[in-house]
């Protein structure tokens, strides 16, 4: 573990623990508020299991690597011969991470409430409130924090990165649904020349609901084509 990763997770802990001080300083409410938010963890923590899914890919692997499931730890972690496995350690990893984002998040909603003057808000000014605070960046969310990707070598990034810009400009294959998306795999097109790149469609509240196909040339910088299919659908056996 890099002393990056290291502070970065002392940080939290020493953030997450300041703020449930806070929660506790406010009575019975606040430590309801701590209680209700451990098993909300887990269910987010499990629940991510079925929104952010890497399944087994080759670029810059000898055969296949393995995928997972679950953000931002992996709550099921595959062997390559079946589905990811359950992994207990990462659930509750995960969970705690969940746990900190909730006591966090609610503290710094409450605050935001009275910096707005919740209480003397008529009705229509609240549900504007709400909007914009809690449901607008939820919705928003797979545009400014991306969903989990393998991490590509060198090569089949800049591939990547080529398809994700003929999804914006060259296709237009972008929907007013299409959100984000993240790389499933880099692979050489059934052809046997050009290249082809494989990912998740996420749309509001990152919601999974396509893959997305997008074929380069043999230099692998101009698109040929593309397509969405249903996530159900393999990228690979498109022609």
């Amino acid at each position: 573990m890099s002393l990056a990763l290291i502070l970065r997770v002392a940080g939290g802990v020493v953030l997450t623990l300041l703020f449930m001080v806070w929660w506790l300083r406010r009575g019975r409410a606040g430590l309801n508020w701590l209680l209700w938010a451990a098993p909300l963890a887990f269910l987010a923590s499990y629940g991510s299991s079925f929104l952010f899914r890497v399944p087994d890919y080759e670029a810059g692997c000898q055969g296949f690597c393995t995928g997972w499931w679950g953000h931002p730890l992996p709550t099921h972690i595959s062997d390559g011969l079946g589905p990811p496995e359950l992994s207990p350690a990462g659930l509750a990893l995960n969970a705690a991470f969940y746990y900190a984002a909730l006591v966090i998040a609610a503290a710094l909603v409450i605050l935001a409430a009275r910096a707005w003057r919740w209480a003397e808000r008529r009705r229509g000014w609240r549900s504007l409130f709400l909007l914009v605070v809690l449901l607008l960046p939820l919705a928003l969310a797979p545009a400014w924090l991306p969903p989990p990707a393998p991490e590509l070598p060198a090569a089949e990034q800049r591939l990547a990165n080529n398809a994700v810009r003929a999804w914006r400009w060259q296709l237009r294959l972008r929907r007013f649904s299409d959100r984000g998306l993240a790389v499933e795999d880099v692979r050489l097109h059934p052809d046997g020349r050009q290249h082809r790149v494989c990912f998740r469609l996420y749309t509001w509240f990152y919601l999974p609901h396509n893959r997305l196909y997008i074929d380069l040339e043999p230099a692998g910088v101009l698109s040929t084509g593309g397509g969405v299919i249903p996530l159900t659908a393999s990228c690979w056996v498109q022609p």
